[in-house]
């Protein structure tokens, strides 16, 4: 296909987008031996709207990709040992993490520091990374994606020949654009917008600087999580609809929030140098097709779920870093790196699907479920990890929620005189929509297009693809 460009760069693999999925997926790669290409937009350190949660399941996929030392030596961010959530001033979980790889605490790291040293990572284990490049387009032969072309820094068509073509550029995926795979085979309209300010830290050097804290007051969520440099960030989940509030009036919605929960308020009590706030409601869940002939996606391209349970940052450096470890050694046999690409997303499907259940269930602007409650207070007994594991995906659901722990949150729940009704509804809503997801989780159909009710919320929409 004639290109404007004078040349093709040769390559074994081209990648869009070089964050976390991107560059894990480049470093895995370049790690083996192979010749990858990264091109992305951004010039880092680049900023990027998100939650900056990393549990230490997250944290040991920086280990694998070789980037945690790094970024830990040069970031020095602070050690989250403990997770805590605070429910309505009643009942408090407080638990340490389960250690993964020997790292037993999370971290939150603001991603204008954090990229720059994926991107250094990949570049030090062989990637060339170029930024400040647009993709143009996806260029096919024969049947199969044979590379792409780009616009570099000063405007000139840059073509790239490649067996396969990574696209790890985010939810707007021009790559999902250029290879039919655009549009969400399965999604969910989520109920939660998210703002978010940075401060200085009034408890810099105390316990609670150890702490990734959770309140859970009414239908709202807060969080603060202790950032790099006795910095803090606290965040707002209330109803996507406040987010329109909270552009028009950010002080006062500031306010009312933290009487909303007075936990949180305590907490960032005397804090000093808040910066503005930042927002979004644009937070729909869903689900590509993230395979095909000589493509694939990744990251939040491939799957988004609702940031509610800070799954994102962690998947998306287990999709790049299992994505790199699939193909290396097929790349030169497009019949097999074709069929590797597709197991690869059917395993990333099913590591995927529990947290992504998880996450709509939280989703829900409602008052926190009595059950819920009941089992926060059965696993708060002591600091031993519990429902924990759920953030860090070191036990599966079953595991945590067993019917001996249900039963005994059911029971505590009902004993709550005047919740009883609304406990027993939702005892129903829930078993029914664990019914629906058990019964996904045995029939394990490749791309399970669902719904679950009470778990994949209708009335979702979808942004329209890029042209070109």
């Amino acid at each position: 296909m004639p290109t404007e460009s004078a040349h093709a760069t040769e390559v074994d693999v081209a990648v869009v987008g070089a964050r976390c999925a991107g560059s894990a997926t480049a470093a895995m790669l370049a790690g083996a031996g192979r010749r990858v290409l990264v091109i992305d937009r951004a010039a880092f350190p680049s900023d990027t709207l998100s939650t900056h949660a990393m549990f230490p399941s997250g944290l040991a996929e920086l280990e694998r990709i070789g980037a945690w030392a790094r970024i830990r030596d040069a970031v020095r961010p602070a050690k989250l040992t403990h997770v805590q959530v605070d429910i309505d001033g009643e009942v408090r979980l407080r638990e340490r993490w389960q250690p993964v790889l020997g790292i037993d605490h999370g971290a939150s790291i603001p991603r204008s520091l954090f990229d720059v040293h994926l991107v250094e990572n990949a570049r030090e284990r062989g990637a060339e990374v170029r930024e400040r490049c647009v993709l143009d387009r996806v260029l096919w032969e024969r049947g199969r994606v044979a590379g792409l072309t780009y616009r570099d820094p000063d405007g000139e068509l840059c073509e790239v020949r490649a067996p396969l073509v990574v696209g790890a550029d985010g939810r707007r995926s021009a790559v999902a654009a250029g290879v039919g795979a655009w549009h969400p085979y399965r999604a969910s309209k989520n109920g939660r917008g998210l703002v978010f300010r940075y401060m200085d830290d009034p408890r810099a050097g105390g316990w609670e600087s150890r702490t990734m804290w959770q309140w859970r007051d009414g239908e709202s969520f807060a969080f603060a999580f202790p950032n790099p440099g006795d910095r803090l960030l606290c965040l707002f989940m209330g109803a996507a609809s406040e987010v329109g509030e909270a552009r028009g009036d950010p002080e006062g919605y500031w306010s009312r929030k933290l009487a909303e929960h007075p936990g949180c308020a305590a907490r960032i009590e005397g804090a000093t140098e808040p910066t503005k706030l930042r927002s979004t409601a644009d937070v729909t869940a869903f689900w590509r097709a993230s395979s095909g002939p000589g493509w694939v996606l990744a990251g939040d391209a491939a799957h988004f779920k609702d940031p509610v349970t800070g799954q994102g940052m962690g998947d998306a450096l287990r999709m790049g870093r299992t994505l790199g470890e699939a193909v290396a050694p097929l790349l030169g046999d497009p019949v097999e790196l074709d069929r590797a690409t597709r197991r690869w997303e059917r395993e990333t499907q099913r590591h995927c699907r529990d947290a992504y259940h998880l996450a709509n269930l939280d989703t829900r602007v409602e008052p926190v479920s009595p059950i819920f409650r009941a089992a926060a207070g059965i696993f708060g007994r002591d600091e031993e990890p519990g429902l924990s594991h759920l953030f860090n995906r070191t036990r599966p659901v079953e595991a945590v929620l067993r019917p001996p722990v249900v039963a005994r949150a059911y029971a505590r729940a009902l004993a709550r005189g005047p919740r009883r009704l609304r406990t027993l509804r939702i005892s129903g809503e829930l078993a029914r929509t664990q019914v629906g997801v058990m019964r996904e989780i045995a029939a394990d159909r490749f791309r399970e297009t669902g719904p679950v009710p009470g778990s994949d919320h209708p009335g979702w929409e979808f942004w329209e693809a890029p042209r070109g």
